[in-house]
């Protein structure tokens, strides 16, 4: 995961959807225990970088490996939670988006 964790930054949507659903299915099939805080950080700040981005009508991927990440590392999301709320927020106030 270390080395497509600054792929979520990608400048091509497409390819942030691909990182997006390899991350998702290495985190709900190997699960989280073996990544540090460093990494952890970097994930969620790739995760939330490419759900603000996305301009496609095509939510689905995002939405569903960012709710799998977040499943995954559980109660290690606390500290996060006030950070990826005014994500959402942000995106709900926006009309032209999909949530």
């Amino acid at each position: 995961m270390r080395k497509i964790v600054d792929d979520l930054q990608d400048d091509n949507e497409n390819y942030r959807k691909i990182v997006m659903e390899t991350i998702e299915k290495i985190c709900a099939t190997l699960g989280v225990a073996d990544v540090n805080s460093r990494l952890e950080e970097k994930l969620i700040d790739g995760i939330q970088f490419a759900f603000q981005e996305q301009l496609s009508d095509d939510t689905y991927v995002m939405l569903n490996g960012f709710g799998t990440v977040v499943n995954c590392f559980g109660p290690r999301m606390k500290s996060y939670i006030p950070r990826i709320c005014g994500t959402i927020q942000w995106r709900l106030g926006d009309r032209s988006a999909k949530v």
